[in-house]
């Protein structure tokens, strides 16, 4: 530990001696520590560095969370200088470490979730305060740099496919109608990855992490983060219960039957951008640890483009990819 780093634990935890312990969990370029006082308790300290801007926006983001009773952890302390946080230790516990259980034992941390960011979804975005630093929304080009980035970190990388000529002109004209379709719906304010391991249980209730990428886009993308969870397994009835739930506190002015499809177009698009994000952590940043999930995540590709009936040439690319890992695995 450094002199700047035990100075700042020092000076905000009014004690000499602490043990100091990393937390090894996501692939950003902060770094998490619980940090234990002789007496027992405990808090997280975060370092952040500046490979990536919107790390700087957590803590304002924390605060406006906080304000309006979203739940988030508490800070501690800040030093936006040394970009240094202490934070309150929620735990151990999150969604992903509960995964194993039944799933009317699981079933009820995941309905307060969805209710819970439902306020975030429901904030109109001309009602944020003016001083709220967040990343540029999702537009044509965000979206179509996900595309990019799960062709070139996942299919050609990771699957080792080799696109010919036609299939890519027929994948960009259906990506572009996808685009289209997505930028039709009325944007709001999303977590943007928003899935279990970024969902804490603390007394019972969940309390939301790493929402430093918050940024007005599309809640659909939101749901398929959650829903659709490469980390996680669900069946058919259990999906259909969440995403229903969620159309009924919504009150969308839309059919379930439309509010089903932008759903799993949004969760395909999420999709595309969880399984770039495996490949380039596992392969170009050497956390392998990533690469475990991308059997799941094409799986639950295949799933939601199956769905969406609008995506048939990325139901393919996504069919020759699970076929590719498959046979590798055997």
């Amino acid at each position: 530990m450094n002199k700047a780093i035990r100075k700042f634990l020092n000076d905000h935890l009014s004690v000499v001696d602490f043990q100091y312990d990393p937390i090894k969990k996501g692939g950003s370029d902060r770094s998490f520590y619980r940090v234990r006082l002789p007496e027992g308790k405990t808090f997280i300290f975060m370092e952040y560095g500046t490979d990536v801007e919107e790390n700087a926006y957590w803590a304002e983001i924390n605060r406006f969370m906080t304000e309006i009773g979203m739940p988030a952890p508490r800070i501690i302390a800040y030093d936006h200088r040394q970009r240094f946080l202490l934070l309150e230790d929620l735990g151990e516990i999150d969604l992903y470490s509960l995964r194993s259980l039944p799933w009317h034992k699981r079933r009820r941390h995941y309905l307060t979730t969805l209710s819970e960011i439902h306020r975030l979804h429901r904030i109109p975005l001309a009602d944020l305060p003016a001083s709220l630093k967040l990343t540029q929304g999702y537009d044509r080009s965000l979206y179509l740099w996900e595309h990019n980035y799960f062709r070139e970190n996942f299919v050609e990388a990771v699957c080792q496919l080799t696109l010919s000529e036609s299939l890519k002109r027929a994948w960009a004209e259906e990506s572009d109608a996808l685009i289209n379709r997505l930028e039709k719906i009325s944007p709001c304010l999303i977590h943007r990855d928003f899935q279990s391991q970024n969902i804490m249980i603390k007394n019972d209730r969940p309390v939301f992490i790493d929402f430093q990428g918050t940024r007005p886009g599309n809640l659909f993308y939101d749901l398929g983060s959650l829903i659709c969870d490469p980390y996680v397994t669900f069946n058919p009835d259990e999906r259909h219960e969440l995403f229903s739930f969620y159309y009924r506190i919504m009150e969308p002015d839309y059919s379930l039957d439309l509010f089903t499809d932008y759903f799993w177009e949004g969760a395909a698009q999420r999709l595309m951008q969880a399984l770039g994000a495996y490949g380039f952590l596992g392969l170009k940043k050497n956390k392998p640890d990533f690469l475990k999930h991308t059997a799941n995540g094409i799986k639950n590709l295949v799933t939601a483009t199956s769905n969406t009936g609008t995506l048939p040439v990325l139901n393919d690319l996504a069919r020759n990819c699970m076929n590719k890992l498959s046979s590798r695995s055997l």
